[in-house]
This record gives C-alpha cells, sequence and structure tokens, in this order.
C-alpha cells in the first residue's frame, strides 16, 4: 500500500516558482487541478537559431499525486510556441517520491529542477534545435506514425499539424516542430499539449523515427510504399504553397 504524497501538488507548484524565481526566471503557465499539475517557464540564456528568431531555455513539470516528471524546455520567441525535451539527459522521473520523507522528497524535486536549469541543458538544446533547420523532411505516414506512437493519432490533430506544416517557409525538422508546438499552444487538454511538446521536442531532436526496419520483402515494400507516399505529398506541399 503506497503512502500519501509527501509533496503535494501545491507545494510542488510552490517549489517549482522559488526555484525559477532564484535563478531569475519567470513562471509562463501553471495548470492544476485536484489530481495534475503541469507548469512552464523559462530562465536567464538566450540563442538565436535564425537571425531575429531566438530561443529561451527553461523548465516543464507535470505531476500528479504519486509522480512528477522534470524536462528541459525550449520557448520560441517568434511565435510563443513551447517544445519539451523529454529525451533530455537532464530530464528526471520521479516516481518514488510518496516513499520519501517530505524533506528528502522536496529536496529531490529541486534537485531536478535545477539540473533542467543548467547551462548545458540549453546548449543542447539550441544545437538540436539548428541541427533541425538543416533536415529535409517529407510528410508521408510519418507524422501520423509519430502521433500514433504518442497516443494522439485519432482526435484531428495530424490534420492541423499537417495544415500548420504547410504554412511554415521551408521543409525541414524545424518546421515539423514549429508546426506540432503551434497546434500544442492552442489545444485546451493540458495532458494533449504535454505530449504534443514533448513529440515537437523529440522531433527537433531526431529522436522519433518510424521507418520501418528489417530486410524482409514485406519490410523493403512498406519501404517503397512509403517513399512513394512521400513524393506525392512532397509534390502536394509544394503545389499549395505556388
Amino acid at each position: 500500500m503506497r503512502n500519501q504524497p509527501s509533496v503535494p501538488l501545491l507545494s510542488i507548484s510552490e517549489i517549482f516558482h522559488e526555484e525559477i524565481a532564484d535563478r531569475s526566471g519567470e513562471v509562463l503557465n501553471v495548470v492544476q487541478n485536484k489530481t495534475r499539475l503541469f507548469a512552464r517557464s523559462v530562465v536567464p540564456g538566450i540563442a538565436d537559431v535564425f537571425p531575429n528568431d531566438r530561443l529561451q531555455g527553461g523548465v516543464a513539470l507535470r505531476a500528479t499525486e504519486s509522480e512528477v516528471c522534470v524536462s528541459p524546455y525550449v520557448f520560441r520567441f517568434v511565435c510563443s510556441n513551447g517544445a519539451i525535451r523529454a529525451h533530455a539527459l537532464q530530464t528526471r522521473q520521479l516516481s518514488d517520491l510518496d516513499w520519501q520523507d517530505p524533506w528528502s522528497a522536496a529536496n529531490s524535486l529541486r534537485e531536478a529542477i535545477q539540473a533542467c536549469c543548467e547551462p548545458e541543458a540549453f546548449a543542447s538544446a539550441v544545437q538540436e534545435f539548428r541541427l533541425a533547420t538543416k533536415a529535409i523532411v517529407v510528410l508521408g505516414p510519418q507524422l501520423f506514425a509519430w502521433l500514433a506512437q504518442s497516443g494522439l493519432a485519432n482526435n484531428g490533430l495530424y490534420q492541423a499539424i499537417m495544415d500548420q506544416f504547410f504554412r511554415e517557409p521551408n521543409e525541414t525538422r524545424f518546421d515539423l516542430t514549429n508546426a506540432v508546438t503551434a497546434v500544442a499552444r492552442e489545444t485546451r487538454d493540458p495532458d494533449v499539449r504535454w505530449r504534443l511538446e514533448e513529440l515537437g521536442g523529440a522531433i527537433a531532436a531526431g529522436q522519433v523515427d518510424p521507418s520501418p526496419s528489417g530486410n524482409s520483402r514485406a519490410t523493403q515494400r512498406q519501404r517503397s510504399n512509403t517513399r512513394s507516399s512521400d513524393l506525392l505529398t512532397g509534390g502536394l506541399a509544394r503545389s499549395r504553397r505556388e
């Protein structure tokens, strides 16, 4: 039988605000109810991914009564979109806080937030985003597969992201990241928004790859079908822009 939470959601929110304030940062938004907490922040430190297109690092936190996830966060000024870097080395999944005494649990949480504020976390994010601006993508079945991996394939998000992607200036991982996070920004469900922002961060880093693997004839045929679909979709993208 598990214990009562050592650090209730209200205290987690207070600790988050304290740690960000201690680093002269800003809490951008907090969504909280009786069972869940979502919070995002930025801390000092800005870098350009393009001229006049600035990124700022920060921390994103998601908590329930039994688990807390803390990840580095990237905020893009020009469109007010945010991406969560769940794949980052600094990400911490704290699933045993209710087994710790309150002081130890709070200290574990503070250390997790502090790790995501380290300059190395933001430097890695900037490198990922800059590389993403040079990585061309051609959309086809891949996007739907990425959404399916995140449990988001069946609620209209696919078309919304595709529509946003066609408004972007290029066809890169950076543009796809921005399309995903732009849709996330307008999403009211805080859990869906979180998962979209995690997906955006994973796309920027090249961490998601739903391409078929193996050398079977069926796999080779699937690859061929995927390439044909990609070429068709790529042509559609170009024709819509023209």
